[in-house]
């Protein structure tokens, strides 16, 4: 058994998942935004709840593994940023801290070498204009000020190391990918710096304008774990947002509802850049940074 518990986690989890008949990945979709719409792009070959997975932590047992396979690629997708609207992403009191970065690790350990991770955040007030509301982004780099990493307690793990070298997690061939797609397609993309924060709750002005001047170009709830996670786990991320206006006096329904109208644009991008995904997750496979 392993000090931290992370190890035997995932360790049973993929075997498990082996076992069930799960197809190796060579992508993981991990997705807070746009989950519903995959369906109409790809045909689901694989399922299976993680109710009853072993070594699932609780916080992804409501949830439901996918995969679906093309003639050179599996894809697997999951919906990030479990929990209610009252907790957001917020773990538990007796939640570890490594839990909610445990998809990463096990689509790792099952073969994959690619992470795509969707989610929705809020312009920040810049001068220099480079991420707008009503469009998507690209995360070229993140600032963690969420106040937690799910690498703690991680020493004796044997899945990564300690101190990950995340100048590398976000990979720059899978935005010129992207960027060349939605070009292709006329969808507006960006490239910008995320303040990873802590939820739920709507940033002050003073908050908005701190993490503008720490360097940062949009705020996303939620995504430091995975993307810590990744790091740790040798994944390559491509971070997309769904970037809304948030002033402090739109309510939280109209910001939803704008996230949810920019989610064709983000199918359309991501079903385009599937082929290029499967084969650049092979390269890595093959000769990994």
């Amino acid at each position: 058994m392993s000090a931290n518990g992370l190890d035997d986690a995932i360790y049973a989890a993929s075997k498990e998942l082996r076992g069930r008949g799960a197809p190796e990945p060579d992508v993981l979709f991990l997705m807070a935004t746009g989950v519903d719409l995959l369906g109409t792009s790809y045909e689901v070959t694989w399922r299976l709840p993680l109710e009853s997975v072993a070594g699932a932590p609780r916080c992804w047992r409501g949830l439901t593994l996918l995969a679906a396979e093309t003639r050179t690629t599996c894809f697997w997708f999951l919906e990030d940023a479990p929990g209610d609207p009252q907790t957001g992403n917020a773990p538990a009191q007796d939640e570890l801290p490594w839990a909610r970065g445990f998809p990463c690790w096990l689509a790792a350990c099952s073969g994959a070498t690619v992470c795509v991770h969707t989610s929705a955040g809020y312009a920040l007030p810049a001068d220099d204009g480079v991420v707008r509301a009503g469009g998507l982004a690209l995360v070229r780099d993140h600032i963690n000020l969420s106040g937690g990493t799910p690498l703690f307690g991680l020493g004796e793990s044997r899945l990564g190391p300690i101190f990950p070298d995340q100048t590398r997690v976000h990979h720059e061939g899978l935005r010129l990918l992207a960027l060349r797609h939605g070009e292709r397609l006329g969808i507006p993309l960006s490239e910008g710096v995320a303040a990873c924060t802590a939820g739920p709750s709507i940033a002050t002005r003073a908050e908005r304008a701190f993490y503008a001047r720490a360097g940062a170009h949009i705020a996303v709830q939620g995504l430091a774990a995975p993307l810590l996670a990744a790091a740790h786990a040798g994944l390559s991320c491509l971070a997309l947002v769904a970037v809304i206006d948030a002033d402090g006096e739109t309510a939280l329904e109209s910001q939803l509802a704008a996230a949810d109208s920019l989610a064709p644009a983000l199918q359309d991008l991501l079903f385009a850049l599937g082929p290029e995904l499967g084969a650049l997750a092979r390269e890595l496979r093959e000769d990994p940074l």
